[in-house]
């Protein structure tokens, strides 16, 4: 009988040694040197790993396991661009796009690829249909090039715009015209980075604008709320009205009319301020004659506040060659825009005081890479918050990117771009000048993005 109970008592031991196993993150290690094990894994296998229990499921799906990758320094970083499908060149026969349903799994390539006709599960691109966009993500970490769609077949709007939020790792697609019809759609397309599970990207569609607009003013504020504001309607009239989305909530909210109406606009806030703000565009009556001033709406006030001499180039738009970056501890919020020769012959040294505590002057150019021709390149930036350090006095780069043709003459390119490629700032040269790493951008990536996000994963 003593007996018996000895074994019955070593059984439910070794049950709860088992059930301690089965707790930890990997059996037999603290579960803190495990958490230093998993945090350094590449994002492109987190889908298989979260199909390996219900515990790492859970602790790769949850915002907290990104922070401790970019605590660590282990983070990647994406850039995320709108882009359209190579163009055709052979009328006689009918091309096909491969879409990847995860663009960062292990078992994907670099996707969409032009074929004939070998896949029946690959979309049929007729030759004369009005050109096709999708979303395209460059892992600026491992110089990876892939491309995604949240509906299987028929892309994304034309002309929709991209953003990001970092703390949540979702990735949103808003407005834009119908590929068919060519009309604005107030669409919504959300695509969670942290839920991806297995080989299937998490997309979801998110509640529909209030109105259907494209060329708006967009961006992020806060942790979870998007503004938008301006564009033009299908009658191509430019407009003053905005709304704001939370994403938590999927509902949108109207705000006031902005001051002026605005069309091909620039949206731009930074990062610990209330207000959003709206650069330049034009009105109904004035297309092509992009206004100098732009206005803010604060989130506590309520109210729209227009400001002057913001925009000194009346023939160049801001919208894609500007960006807003926090510097010098974030005491300082700049406006960084990217242009050419003509832009910098434009502007002027006129310091613009907003109010007390918010002055606007340009204190100094940022020349494009020499190869870059495209009057209109596409702009984002991005933080090395982790593995830079506290101490690295760059800590934001640019990623900069033309759909201008041809083969790029400087020494800075490949020469084995389709068109001019992409590039990416690292650090400042002796004389203070920006230096440019060029990165190699396969053909079927090299077309014009339209908007570009980033987001550190």
């Amino acid at each position: 009988m003593e007996e018996t109970k000895t074994s019955i008592i070593k059984l439910q031991k070794a049950v709860e040694d088992d059930q301690k196993q089965l707790q930890q993150l990997i059996p037999g290690l603290p579960d803190e040197i495990s958490m230093e094990c998993l945090v350094r894994v590449p994002y492109q296998f987190h889908s298989n790993m979260k199909s390996v229990c219900h515990t790492w499921q859970h602790l790769i799906s949850h915002p907290s396991f990104y922070r401790q990758r970019l605590k660590s320094g282990t983070s990647e970083y994406l850039v995320c661009l709108v882009q359209p499908l190579p163009p055709i060149n052979d009328s006689t026969t009918t091309a096909t796009t491969e879409y990847d349903d995860n663009p960062l799994d292990s078992n994907s390539g670099n996707n969409n690829k032009t074929t004939k006709n070998e896949d029946k599960q690959e979309q049929q691109q007729p030759i004369h249909s009005p050109p096709q966009y999708a979303l395209s993500i460059y892992n600026a970490t491992h110089n990876i090039w892939q491309r995604t769609s949240p509906t299987e077949g028929s892309g994304i709007p034309m002309f929709c715009q991209c953003l990001a939020l970092p703390s949540s790792g979702k990735l949103l697609l808003l407005g834009g015209w119908d590929p068919t019809t060519l009309e604005p759609v107030p669409h919504v397309f959300i695509m969670d980075l942290f839920g991806t599970t297995g080989a299937t990207c998490n997309w979801r569609r998110g509640a529909s604008m209030s109105v259907p607009r494209s060329f708006f003013a967009c961006a992020v504020i806060g942790s979870s709320k998007v503004c938008v504001a301006g564009g033009h309607d299908s009658l191509k009239n430019a407009l003053r009205s905005a709304e704001i989305y939370d994403v938590e909530t999927d509902q949108w909210k109207m705000l006031p009319d902005m001051i002026e109406e605005r069309d091909e606009c620039q949206g731009l806030t930074w990062e610990g301020d209330s207000k959003f703000w709206v650069v330049s565009g034009y009105g109904t009556e004035s297309q092509g004659q992009f206004r100098s001033d732009a206005e803010f709406y604060d989130l506590y006030s309520g109210c729209w506040s227009k400001v002057d001499g913001v925009w000194p180039f009346s023939s160049a738009s801001p919208r894609g060659t500007t960006t807003a970056v926090c510097v010098n501890q974030d005491k300082h919020q700049r406006l960084w825009f990217l242009g050419g020769d003509r832009q910098q012959q434009q502007q002027s040294r006129e310091v613009v005081k907003v109010s007390d505590t918010i002055r606007l002057e340009i204190v100094g150019s940022i020349p494009l890479p020499n190869c870059i021709t495209g009057t209109t390149p596409c702009v984002t930036t991005f933080d090395y918050v982790g593995q830079e350090g506290g101490n690295h006095k760059n800590k934001h780069r640019l990623f900069v990117m033309s759909g201008g043709g041809g083969r790029g003459s400087s020494t800075l390119a490949c020469g084995e771009c389709d068109g001019e490629g992409a590039f990416i700032s690292d650090g400042y040269s002796n004389d203070g000048t920006i230096k440019w790493n060029h990165i190699h951008t396969p053909v079927e990536f090299s077309g014009f993005p339209y908007s570009a996000s980033s987001l550190i994963i």
